[in-house]
């Protein structure tokens, strides 16, 4: 991975949690600066940095690196909670749930769509 998507996901973690950069150097005893410095590309993330704001969010780096998984703070909670629901629930209960407002939100927006060109 290149600086420039590890910082993309970096700030997309940080904007997206509520907390500030400036906090959150704090909280993992960085320089005050630091995050200011590796948004204007004065310094890079090195891998135990990476690993201690990762733990700080309750994500694994996999997790940080998958480009599927989105860092939104509502996604990470939804999937935090989703670890705490026994297995057999979670397929038999919360997913089908999930499928079925996901499917009646696509159909809403076919429709507000279709509603547009008539």
């Amino acid at each position: 991975m290149n600086d420039n998507y590890i910082r993309k996901r970096l700030f997309e973690l940080i904007d997206n949690s509520g907390i500030s950069a400036s906090r959150l150097s704090e909280e993992l005893n960085l320089n005050k600066g630091y995050f200011a410095d590796v948004r204007r590309e004065r310094q890079s993330v090195p891998y135990d940095v990476l690993s201690r704001i990762c733990d700080y969010f309750h994500i694994s780096l996999s997790t940080f690196f998958d480009e599927q998984y989105s860092l939104d703070s509502s996604y990470r909670e939804i999937n935090l909670l989703c670890q705490e629901i026994p297995k057999d629930q979670l397929e038999t209960i919360i997913i089908p749930i999930l499928k079925k407002f996901a499917e009646k939100e696509s159909q809403n927006t076919a429709a507000r769509i279709s509603d547009r060109y008539d």
